[in-house]
């Protein structure tokens, strides 16, 4: 919007105060002698008017209506602040210079220079006078200022929220894509280790057939030909993964079978670790077990970093369809664990992965608890039976 169209709400209060200063001034609630009203109307029509861009031009609006309401009056010889309109238009646009104009400062001095001048051409230099004045426009612009301060800094809080609230988002973003990436090389791993597993299958198959298998021969050659190319291709992309401070011991993939000497830790950090397992133990496939060991040892590691625990239980649940692993501690409950919230969404991650889910919170008997649900696929569960 220009600064020169003023807002409809302006424009009415601004025909409200000049229809009641025009009252004022024809009707005898302002003494004023019958030679000046039409002069005085005409000085409170155009200050009143101009009251409508107290909030798109704070300074001018300000200038005019001192000019008209304050300065005029006093060149007449006139006490115009007799009048309730006078009040509402003149000090109005002080509180709203105050509050509006980009340089507020600049309004205090307007102002204060208007009104000396006005009670000058008025009364002559009276110092009560002006410094009486000067401390009602005075009080009506801090009160402008002061209420300025207070947007300004709410409007600041705000700012800052949402950009908290922004890189928040972005924190928690990044975390998923570094997990993500992460799961990602250790899945390259174990479908590579599987790739070479079953190449190395086919060539035994293929040097056990029969010298007449010749059909049989070609295909066993063409899997073990995709097999190891599959496998070339495996490893350049693991090669892109993998950043320059990895080493080969990030190729080990771990499984629960691993968890009893990831307590070990913890209980070298003095913290009172017990490792329960029920169920039919069983083999799992190993992105599922890899998946299981991460869960437990974030949850492990978070314990150690944020728990203030003294012992903490690590259960495995080997159920019919599924496998659930828990972990407990005695630590302080509620204290944003795990990881600052972006260790459990790598759990989360590793869960959803095989179609799991993971749930974190205090206790309510005290400390915290991580309990994550993997289901086993149904051809392991047959191959168990």
């Amino acid at each position: 919007m220009s600064r020169w169209v003023p807002r409809p709400i302006d424009l009415a209060i601004a025909l409200v105060l000049a229809v009641a200063g025009q009252i004022e001034i024809w009707t005898g609630i302002l003494t004023v002698d019958a030679g000046q009203r039409p002069l005085l109307a005409g000085a409170y029509l155009v200050g009143m008017l101009a009251v409508a861009w107290h909030r798109t031009a704070p300074l001018t609006a300000l200038t005019v209506v001192l000019t008209c309401l304050a300065l005029v009056p006093g060149i007449l010889g006139l006490d115009a602040s007799e009048g309730l309109s006078w009040f509402a238009a003149a000090f109005g646009v002080i509180i709203s210079a105050a509050y509006h104009a980009r340089r507020p400062l600049v309004a205090l001095a307007v102002t204060l220079g208007m009104l000396a001048a006005s009670i000058v051409a008025e009364k002559g230099f009276l110092v009560s006078d002006i410094a009486y004045g000067w401390f009602l426009a005075g009080g009506a612009w801090l009160g402008g200022w002061a209420v300025r301060s207070r947007t300004l800094r709410a409007q600041l809080s705000e700012q800052r929220a949402v950009l908290a609230e922004h890189e928040a988002q972005w924190r928690a973003e990044a975390a998923v894509a570094e997990e993500r990436l992460r799961i990602a090389r250790e899945l390259h791993d174990v479908i590579s280790h599987g790739l070479s597993v079953m190449t190395l299958h086919a060539g035994g198959v293929r040097r056990l057939l029969a010298p007449e298998q010749v059909r049989e021969r070609e295909v066993l050659e063409a899997v073990e030909r995709t097999g190891r190319e599959s496998l070339a291709e495996m490893q350049r992309m693991l090669g892109v993964l993998r950043g320059p401070a990895e080493t080969a011991e990030a190729a080990v993939t771990p499984g629960l079978a691993d968890v009893d000497a990831l307590l070990d830790a913890a209980r070298s950090a003095g913290l009172g670790a017990r490792l329960e397992v029920t169920g039919d133990v069983r083999p799992l496939p190993p992105g599922l077990d890899l998946a299981a060991y991460r869960i437990v040892q974030e949850a492990v590691t978070n314990v150690l970093r944020h728990a203030r625990a003294r012992s903490l239980v690590c259960t495995v649940e080997y159920r019919g369809s599924e496998v659930v692993v828990t972990v407990t501690d005695d630590g302080a409950g509620a204290d944003g664990r795990p990881g600052g919230g972006h260790g459990l969404i790598g759990m989360r991650e590793r869960a959803a992965l095989y179609g799991g889910a993971v749930e974190a919170g205090p206790r309510p008997e005290g400390g915290f608890a991580v309990r994550a649900v993997l289901p086993v696929p149904a051809a392991v569960r047959e191959e168990a039976r």
